[in-house]
């Protein structure tokens, strides 16, 4: 059965309190005796159930009279208690959280830095959209026929643009350089839907240049993935390989940038006219 102590109450205090509810008024000593506290405990119990706002104390009265605050009230107040204590406990885990993600981050693994394109393009758009919801800034992407070029993108394509409001709704700013083969490749489908949902987004960048040879995300500057070609099938990829060198990323990072200046900017996929 719950009882006060669920709420932060100790046993004495539980049982002193009880017992006050019962009695109405009384003195420290009748406390003890009616809920069996030892006296030798029952002055600081009973001090620490007036601090918290719990029982009140009846002024210029020797010895003193004490009387019970309303159970709703005592309730109510445990409650709060409780509950600033959870927020406290919150943000200290979260503390935590962050410092232990941080120095992970800084080891080196040996392995676990590749993922295979084994499990299809659900996996791989999967492991980009755990990636891309941890983005505050910037999404840059380059997209090519090379490193497998379309691999699978008709399958996940919508789940892709979805991705793509999510992180413009959240303010991240998307850049898109794209070469002008991949876009003749792409399907009525998948231009229809580009221009419906992200083209027109104030923090969506699309421009198209010859100057691409592979296809990479790179998230807030720091966070690279490069797409690995399949040498044996132009139209797949082995996986996806993480990079986490920051003089590395840094370097693709203002390749990046100096490729993008050189671009020609485009305000929709589907203005393939002006190309």
């Amino acid at each position: 059965m719950t009882s006060l102590c669920d709420l932060g109450l100790s046993s004495y205090e539980e049982r002193a309190y009880t017992a006050l509810l019962t009695l109405r008024t009384a003195t420290a000593e009748e406390i003890s005796e009616e809920s069996e506290v030892p006296k030798g405990r029952i002055y600081d119990i009973l001090n620490g159930l007036e601090s918290r706002g719990l029982v009140r104390v009846q002024p210029n009265t020797r010895p003193r009279i004490h009387r019970p605050i309303d159970p709703k009230i005592v309730v109510a107040r445990l409650l709060e208690e409780r509950k600033e204590e959870l927020a406290v406990e919150r943000a200290r885990y979260e503390s935590i959280a962050a410092e232990i993600a941080s120095h992970l981050r800084l080891k080196k693994p040996i392995d676990g830095r590749f993922w295979t394109a084994m499990g299809g393009p659900s996996e791989i758009f999967q492991m980009l959209s755990e990636r891309v919801e941890e983005a505050t800034d910037e999404w840059q992407m380059t997209a090519t026929t090379a490193a497998g070029g379309l691999f699978g993108f008709d399958q996940v394509h919508e789940g892709s643009v979805d991705q793509f409001v999510d992180a413009l709704e959240q303010g991240v700013n998307v850049k898109v350089l794209l070469t002008r083969r991949l876009i003749r490749e792409l399907s009525a489908s998948v231009e229809d839907v580009a221009v419906r949902e992200i083209t027109d987004h104030e923090g969506f960048e699309l421009r198209i240049t010859n100057e691409v040879y592979n296809s990479i995300d790179l998230i807030d500057r720091t966070d690279l993935c490069v797409y690995v070609a399949d040498p044996f099938d132009p139209r797949s990829i082995l996986g996806v390989t993480q990079i986490d060198d920051q003089e590395f990323v840094r370097t693709v990072e203002t390749s990046f940038e100096f490729c993008w200046e050189r671009a020609t900017p485009i305000t929709s996929i589907g203005d393939s006219g002006n190309w």
